[in-house]
């Protein structure tokens, strides 16, 4: 947590009212994302109690597992909605020409988008798609080919939901504190009802600290799932799950049609919450960053679509060393360059950054507009020069990477760092984004007496460069010990 983050969350808990983190929404938000929240039963972590599903707030879908026997009919009826909304994303198409180092391709033009209440919602469905992906195709069983397919989509999602910028699976809760500070802790704002009655409280309520009181209330309870609370489970599911095993037939139908309508009945508040979260969040005026993240989430949409349609085997259970290595460059890279943007479009981000060393802001005190060098290839190339003095702490190192928010295409690299009297003189070099020395872009050059807000650069992080599986030694998925040993004719017979 940020020293402003601190400041901010003692000034909400000081005046009972929540403080804004953000002025933009740094997340695409589609105008028609499923909205999904899920209870799941005490036992396998795995097995779903009901779920409640719909891309419309006035007709939700509830889906109810059964209190005993096989829950195979109500997974194949959540793949169904689920895959149906996914498959709907690929109705439409746009051309990509070629580039330099991609080829010409097609992308859909849409993707999907989950909404959960909580991280914990993301979880349970990362474990249920690791339940349902790895289950047996039996033609005789109605359902079970959808449902491997939802197991699939799903550890897709949940594997997106790691990737800082990915919108494809957002939990609510996160997003929402993404935007505003509470005088509570972060684990409770973790509680959708209590989060969102500080963020927006009630006419009759003095402030947010009150309705969110109002809100932790027992008798105003609002599960967010997966979980249910032990005293639900002991007054009014266990003595339907007891009747429903002693009867049959018509009274157990009954029974069944008892318990839809007390989940429907205790899961209703919450799916109201979520459309009001979707409704606030909405209202925020979007980050020009998120476009071009949203461009991403589309590509890997396409791609994955592509891959299910020519391969399709599942995600294995266990990654290799080096499949893990690059994903966790992959999302080492995607947080840089998310921190990144949002620090180039919003005010507030660049603010943070600044009490923490990742950023500074001072004014410009001396300018080298006409400097020159040689290049590699003997050309002359325009690299003019300028001084920064800044009070903030400088955290940063000679040669790193730069960006500012006036001129986003630009890139300042760190030639020196001197401390003075009072304050910190940087100096910089425009190494991109000027022109050249016969076509000059003066508009990058500053002012005498500019005050600037320099950050790290999107592009400052370069993605490592990794083994293939045979180069790994057996220890890390690579081959079996020896095996790189063998002559070359033991690998020929191998091959054949």
């Amino acid at each position: 947590m940020s020293l402003l983050t601190s400041l901010l969350r003692m000034r909400a808990a000081s005046t009972g009212n929540v403080q804004p983190a953000s002025q933009l929404r740094h997340l695409h938000l589609s105008d028609q994302p499923l909205m999904l929240m899920a209870l799941k039963r005490t036992g396998p972590p795995a097995r779903p109690l009901a779920v409640m599903l719909g891309i419309d707030p006035y007709r939700p879908q509830l889906l109810v597992g059964p209190p005993s026997g096989s829950a195979a009919p109500m997974l194949a009826a959540l793949a169904d909605a689920v895959i149906a909304y996914i498959d709907a994303c690929q109705q439409r198409s746009e051309h990509l020409p070629a580039t330099s180092s991609k080829p010409a391709r097609q992308r859909y033009t849409d993707a999907p988008q989950i909404l959960v209440p909580n991280p914990q919602t993301v979880n349970f469905l990362q474990v249920l798609g690791d339940d349902l992906r790895f289950r047996r195709v039996d033609d005789r069983t109605p359902g079970s080919r959808s449902a491997q397919r939802l197991g699939h989509w799903l550890t897709y999602l949940t594997d997106r939901s790691d990737i800082p910028g990915s919108a494809a699976l957002i939990p609510m809760t996160g997003f929402l504190s993404m935007h505003w500070i509470t005088g509570q802790s972060p684990l409770e704002d973790e509680d959708l009802a209590t989060l969102l009655a500080w963020i927006d409280p009630p006419r009759h309520a003095a402030s947010g600290r009150d309705a969110a009181d109002q809100a932790a209330a027992p008798a105003a309870y609002q599960p967010a799932g997966p979980a249910t609370d032990a005293a639900f489970d002991n007054d009014q599911l266990a003595p339907l799950f007891h009747t429903y095993a002693r009867t049959r037939g018509q009274e157990q139908t009954a029974t069944l049609q008892e318990l839809n309508s007390l989940l429907a009945t205790r899961m209703q508040p919450t799916w109201n919450l979520m459309w009001h979260a979707y409704t606030i969040l909405q209202a925020l005026p979007e980050a020009k960053g998120t476009a071009r993240r949203w461009d991403h989430e589309r590509t890997a949409f396409t791609d994955e679509c592509t891959y299910l349609a020519q391969d399709g085997r599942p995600q294995p259970a266990r990654e290799q060393a080096v499949a893990t290595a690059l994903r966790l460059a992959h999302m080492e890279q995607a947080a840089t360059a998310f921190a990144a943007e949002r620090a180039a479009d919003d005010t507030f981000v660049r603010a943070e950054l600044r009490t923490t060393g990742e950023a500074f802001g001072g004014s410009v005190t001396m300018i080298e507009p006409q400097r020159t060098l040689s290049g590699p290839t003997g050309r002359t190339q325009w690299r003019p020069r300028f001084t920064v003095s800044t009070t903030d702490p400088v955290l940063m190192e000679p040669g790193q990477l730069l960006a500012c928010h006036t001129h986003r295409n630009a890139r300042y690299k760190i030639c020196g760092i001197t401390p003075a009297d009072c304050d910190i003189l940087v100096e910089l070099e425009i190494t991109a984004g000027m022109g050249t020395v016969a076509r000059p872009n003066h508009a990058v050059l500053p002012e005498a007496g500019a005050f600037l807000v320099f950050t790290l650069a999107p592009d400052h992080y370069r993605m490592p460069e990794f083994p293939a599986r045979d180069q790994t030694p057996w220890t890390h998925g690579g081959p079996p010990a020896g095996r790189l040993d063998h002559s070359d004719e033991d690998r020929s017979e191998e091959e054949q």
